[in-house]
């Protein structure tokens, strides 16, 4: 394996991993589960994470009022 095919293999790791990362925010998730899914996974990863269904939001229960 040379060094350049290396390289290039972690330069595309980390390229997806960010992509994989920013989807997975954008879907309620953490970003270091989108980035861990889209380095390892590559575009797989990525494409899983946009399938993913959008993450409800926790809704807050210190509310007093009632």
């Amino acid at each position: 394996m040379t060094t350049n095919f290396f390289l290039f293999s972690l330069a595309l790791g980390v390229a997806t991993g960010a992509l994989g990362s920013y989807i997975a925010e954008k879907k309620g998730r953490t970003h270091r589960f989108g980035f861990v899914i889209g380095f390892l996974f590559g575009l797989i990863g990525v494409l899983g994470l946009l399938l993913m269904v959008k993450k409800p939001q926790k809704e807050d229960s210190t509310d007093v009022s009632k």
